[in-house]
């Protein structure tokens, strides 16, 4: 198993208390491309543009949650960034009332994808999430998320039980960590921009930009 995965749940400092890092600085929030976020599966068309708010503001809006259809836990939510971000932790509170998410799987860089895609996609990192509406940081890999232009978060069940399936109900969600100076799709640009090399008859070798 993957060593990284112990780290899976909230940080808890040596003391056994929850500290909360997160702080207006390192808050995707910005970053987020909200009129781009989708969700299949969520019973209200929309909803899940709201959960994505700057912390100061994580207390608005309690009476707007993203929630499944009753007899379905499971959410995919595609989230798109406005540029290349770098992704430390993970925070989802659940509706207090409704069964908050127990389990989600992250899909990074991967548009366009269902239920049926990531069925077959080994997700860059899972975790096991805390039960209740706690406000709660899950720390990533950060090796695996360092230029993230999409997310994909993929809530598998819920707190409710597999027994009699019910829908999952989140309040919040943020990301904490840093934007960097690549704009979505620059990449791409650049590769179009490249020359492409040309042969000089010799095997193995040829001309054109050398260590771009």
């Amino acid at each position: 198993a993957d060593a990284g995965m112990a780290h899976r749940g909230p940080f808890r400092c040596e003391c056994g208390e929850l500290h909360d890092s997160y702080d207006e600085s390192n808050d995707l929030a910005q970053y987020i491309r909200t009129d781009g976020v989708t969700c299949l599966n969520e019973a209200v068309p929309g909803a899940c543009q709201k959960v994505f708010r700057p912390r100061r503001e994580r207390g608005e809006g309690d009476d707007v949650a993203l929630r499944s259809y009753e007899d379905d836990p499971e959410l995919l939510i595609h989230v798109p960034f406005t540029v290349a971000v770098k992704i430390s932790s993970l925070i989802i509170v659940g509706e207090p009332g409704g069964p908050a998410p127990a389990h989600v799987r992250a899909f990074v860089n991967q548009d366009g994808i269902d239920f049926s895609d990531v069925a077959g996609l080994k997700p860059v990192q899972e975790w096991d999430l805390a039960e209740g509406a706690a406000e709660l940081e899950y720390p990533t890999l950060r090796a695996k998320f360092q230029n993230v232009s999409s997310i994909t978060l993929h809530v598998t069940r819920n707190h409710g039980g597999e027994a009699d399936p019910c829908a999952t109900y989140i309040r919040y969600i943020a990301f904490k960590g840093e934007g960097t100076a690549n704009r979505r799709g620059i990449v791409d640009a650049v590769y179009e921009l490249r020359p492409v090399p040309k042969s000089t008859g010799v095997p193995g070798e040829s001309l054109g930009a050398q260590g771009f």
